[in-house]
């Protein structure tokens, strides 16, 4: 009978020093880390949004083919450069 209990005891042990090992979520972000990354899915967003109004304007006649293939072009290029910082700043937050 003794056994059983230091066996129970000797278990709930282990299981209490275990639990908080087992449990442990990783660390958040550093601050200026999350910071960096809301600055740049915020640009993302409004890079997106430009887009969507260029095409709007275009086709709504106010740009011509010519400005509404320029303005397009080099937004699309800004949404890529930020969708590569974005994936960049995700990478960076694997352990």
């Amino acid at each position: 009978m003794a056994y059983v209990l230091i066996a129970v005891i000797s278990v709930l042990l282990v299981a209490l020093v275990a639990w908080p090992l087992l449990t442990r979520q990783q660390d958040p972000l550093p601050a200026y880390q999350e910071d960096d990354r809301r600055a740049v899915e915020e640009e993302l967003q409004r890079s997106l949004d430009a887009i969507r109004e260029i095409d709007m304007d275009h086709r709504a006649g106010n740009l011509s083919d010519e400005d509404f293939e320029a303005l397009d072009r080099d937004e699309r290029a800004r949404a890529v450069e930020l969708m590569r910082r974005r994936d960049t700043l995700a990478g960076s937050e694997e352990p």
